[in-house]
Order: C-alpha cells, then structure tokens, then sequence
C-alpha cells in the first residue's frame, strides 16, 4: 500500500471532489467502504439529478469541532489517499474498508472499541485506492495526536 497525506480546511469541498466525477470523469461509483458509523447509514442520499447531497455527511463529520473550546486546528481535516502498488490485485470494497479502519487505528485517530474517536470516512471512487476522511477532533472533545 502507498499512501500519502495532506491537511486542509474545506471538508464540503474535498467530499465534492470525492463524490464528483474527478479532473478527467475518472471517478467511477464513488461510495463509502467504511467510516466512524455503518457505511450504508453515512452514505449520501442522491439527488434527483443523481449527484449525492453531501451536507449530512459533512455535518457529522465536522460536528465533534464544535466541541473543542479552542475552535479546533487550523487545518482540522485530515485526507490520506491510499493505493494499491502496481501489479496488486484489485481490492473488494470489504478489503478496502478494513485497510482504512487500520490506518485510522495505527494513526491512534480511531482505535478500536474507542467509540470516541475521531469521525472519519473512506471513500472509494477507482478500482485500485480509497480516500480517507477524518477531522481532527474527538466526540468527547478530547485532543488528537497528529504526528
């Protein structure tokens, strides 16, 4: 697995990219593999256009910020991509979640049985890699170790 991380501040933006069609209609059925909840329950509702309406999803995933006294950190979304190597098979959607669930474990993000943790998502729009969502802010309003 190869992954890489970036920090940012626009959570409705980075999920519209996610969930859109890409620079060059690359994504293809964008959809949740795993999250802090049951995909399915997380997974946006469509729209009758067939886009999927984001401002749940965004919601919970920044609501845990509104806890943090200080505001929470400057940049409090954190994005991981994570891909397979070339010559990897391709990965089932169940395979998929359980790499997201580690990494967001052994990030110490969202350990497991620790259901207040971190609000996260992985999204999966390629065959072949999934993007991780979290904001940097526990459910107890508990402080989040980055590096």
């Amino acid at each position: 697995m190869i992954g890489k991380v970036t920090r940012g501040s626009n959570l409705g933006g980075l999920l519209r990219y996610l969930y859109g069609p890409g620079q060059a209609n690359e994504h293809t059925d964008p959809h949740l593999v795993a999250g802090f909840g049951d995909p399915q329950e997380l997974e946006p509702d469509r729209r009758a256009d067939g886009s999927r309406d984001l401002r749940r999803l965004t919601g919970l995933l920044l609501q845990p910020l509104a806890l943090d006294p200080f505001g929470g950190p400057e940049k409090p979304v954190w994005h991981c991509s994570v891909r397979g190597a070339p010559g990897d098979r391709v990965l089932s959607d169940a395979e998929w979640g359980r790499v997201a669930a580690s990494v967001v474990e052994r990030t110490g993000f969202a350990p497991e049985g620790d259901d207040l943790a971190v609000r996260w998502v992985a999204v999966r729009h390629a065959p072949d890699h999934i993007h991780i969502v979290a904001t940097l802010a526990r459910q107890d309003g508990g402080g989040v170790k980055t590096w």
